[in-house]
């Protein structure tokens, strides 16, 4: 979400950027707050309106009360405001004449502070200070300024008190709302920016399961059909045996498929760590006709995206053991302390040198890699510790609650 903001184009009052404004509680709440303060300062006002008789100050002093009493109920009568300045002048030339019609100085002068600091909040410097100034200058000319010209030095003064203090809370106003403005905007940059990570984490997780999964499946498929292509015409048990191959390697990626939508669905990664990771091992066991076994078992359980993760990296390396260890067993442990969990999984293989693995990596086969990020995803590492002849350790941790 891109928000319009009246800091990014000075001095031009936009829909858009009020919309963004009374869409926020805290500003609603405050301005709610300035029109309930010139109400109270208003019913304070009334029994000096009365007393003196004054025909205009009454009428000010009525629509004045009944305007405040709209603005501080809520946000849509604040949208109509906004969007007709000419209710705004009228509430200005009211809290003028009222200045003028009354020669107490207090809590007359009150009202007109409210007015001016409900203009700042509201308009932007354009029309706010069209706003302003007439009530700068009505309280510069009000009667009970001008009772105070004993001198000059008396009038200085005076015309310093309140005709400044209306424009200094008119600016205060205007401060708050450019402060307001900015802070909605740096909401919205930091929602945007947690949402494209989260966005970019969930594409890289898919990918990683993809790969884990149905890609590699169905790459074993295309490897046959191709050799199926080659020893159709001369070979034809051993297209029989590759055609057998190609129904089952079609049959695990429906299935990988099938269960990766099933994850994704109905989130069984709820279930105990060790309970999904025992189903999996008997049925890669059942599948490969290669014992797997879960030997130690001093962590049961974890957090059900550190079980997601823990799961595909024990069958990243159930593949590569499949595919390439000619292993006669497999050994598994689930070990870990009270906020770590640690996945062992060792063959009796054929192993292989290390240092390979930077240079399949280069060649575009980004298991080892999709290992670490998986760890690293959920605070975790995985190392590989492997010579020829010796067997292959993969080391797999992560937090229990990342």
């Amino acid at each position: 979400m891109t928000v319009a903001l009246e800091s990014t184009v000075p001095d031009r009052m936009t829909t858009a950027a009020s919309a963004v404004l009374l869409g926020d509680a805290h500003f609603v709440r405050l301005v709610r707050w300035v029109y309930t303060a010139r109400l109270i300062c208003l019913a304070l006002a009334a029994p000096v309106a009365i007393l003196q008789g004054s025909a205009v100050a009454a009428i000010s002093l009525l629509t004045l009360t009944f305007l405040s009493l709209l603005y501080s109920r809520g946000r849509r009568l604040m949208e109509l405001l906004i969007s007709h300045p000419l209710l705004a002048s009228l509430d200005v030339a009211l809290s003028v004449l009222l200045l003028l019609s009354v020669s107490s100085a207090q809590p007359w002068t009150l009202t007109a502070v409210c007015t001016a600091l409900a203009a700042g909040l509201l308009f932007p410097r354009h029309v706010l200070w069209v706003l302003v100034a007439p009530l700068a200058l009505g309280a510069i000319w009000a009667p009970a300024l001008m009772a105070a010209d004993t001198g000059w030095a008396d009038w200085l003064a005076a015309v310093a008190g309140l005709p400044a203090l209306v424009v200094g809370v008119a600016v205060i106003g205007a401060v708050i709302r450019h402060s307001t403005m900015a802070r909605i905007e740096a909401q919205a940059e930091v929602s945007e920016t947690v949402a494209a990570i989260g966005a970019a984490e969930e594409r890289a997780r898919l990918a990683r399961d993809m790969h884990d999964s149905v890609g590699k499946s169905l790459h074993g498929i295309s490897l046959t059909a191709y050799a199926l292509t080659r020893a159709v015409d001369q070979q034809p048990a051993m297209v029989r045996e590759l055609a057998d191959g190609l129904a089952h390697g079609a049959e695990t990626a429906a299935a990988e498929a099938r269960r990766l939508l099933m994850a994704l669905r109905s989130g069984q990664w709820d279930r105990p760590t060790v309970e999904v990771v025992s189903e999996r091992l008997r049925d890669w066991s059942a599948r490969t006709s290669v014992p797997a076994r879960l030997n130690k078992t001093a962590a049961v359980d974890a957090a059900a995206e550190v079980t997601h993760q823990l799961v595909a990296a024990l069958e990243e390396c159930l593949h590569n053991i499949e595919k390439h260890a000619q292993a006669s067993e497999v050994d598994v442990s689930l070990l870990g302390g009270a906020d770590t969990i640690e996945l062992v999984v060792s063959d009796d293989g054929i192993g292989f040198d290390p240092a390979v693995l930077a240079e399949r990596e280069r060649a575009g086969h980004f298991g080892q890699r999709g290992l670490r990020e998986r760890a690293e995803s959920v605070g975790g590492t995985a190392t590989v510790v492997s010579a020829p002849g010796e067997g292959t350790t993969v080391r797999w941790t992560a937090l229990r609650q990342p």
